[in-house]
């Protein structure tokens, strides 16, 4: 190979490459100052829009349930869900966006916890859809909280404390310089993966936490627990 002969081949490329000025701005200053800002545009575009949705108030439809007062009056007097009347096209509602998600009360769902048996309580909601994933978590916490005042009242009846549902607590503390973490924070920033992506993994998932928690005692959670919420 005869190196002087490709050394003048490359100074002629790369002069032709410097003077023409359309094609150093496409393949440097567009990557280099264009793509940073789309990235943080689109970034603070999906906070905003993810923000926008966790402020929106979900529209909720109740499936049955009139057997089962107490649990309804529990759900109407919630601040952050909009209750709509029954319509038997409930299912057309949430693929339109109508309504955000439904909930499926089973039948004599109050007789049931008295005789302690289990029942399912289902969510019915409109999967990868933002607006209806948050209103469908927003019914999956109130029954939790539900269930677990269920679980106390229990436990009490039979002069056992709530605490025995938690032995212990666990607590992170952060041990490292501020600077440090805060350069940690920005190095771990997914840069390489669009923006709508990484939200929708980290912000949008609709798929229901484990339950119960890994601290509570699963032998005692299986004797106590009364129904299980289900998204569907």
């Amino acid at each position: 190979m005869n190196l002087r002969a490709v050394g003048i081949v490359y100074r002629k490329e790369f002069t032709e490459w410097v003077r023409d000025r359309r094609t150093l701005i496409s393949t440097v200053l567009v990557p280099l100052f264009l793509f940073p800002v789309m990235m943080v545009g689109f970034s603070a575009l999906a906070v905003v829009m993810v923000g926008k949705a966790e402020k929106e108030t979900p529209k909720i439809m109740i499936l049955g349930g009139d057997d089962s007062p107490q649990l309804l009056a529990s759900i109407r007097k919630l601040d952050t869900l909009e209750i709509v009347p029954y319509a038997p096209n409930w299912k057309d509602q949430i693929s339109n966006k109508d309504i955000r998600a439904a909930v499926e009360i089973p039948k004599d769902f109050e007789k049931s916890l008295e005789t302690n048996e289990s029942e399912t309580v289902k969510i019915y909601f409109y999967d990868g859809e933002m607006k209806s994933s948050f209103g469908a978590n927003r019914l999956e916490k109130f029954l939790k909280d539900y269930r677990d005042t269920v679980v106390r009242d229990r436990l009490a009846a039979k002069n056992l404390p709530a605490s025995v549902l938690s032995p212990f607590t666990i607590k992170q503390e952060n041990v490292a310089p501020p600077e440090k973490v805060s350069g940690a924070t920005f190095g771990s920033f997914p840069a390489l993966f669009p923006a709508s992506i990484w939200f929708a993994e980290n912000f949008c998932s609709s798929s229901p936490l484990p339950w119960p928690p890994p601290s509570f005692p699963s032998f005692l959670w299986a004797a106590h627990s009364p129904f299980s919420a289900t998204p569907t």
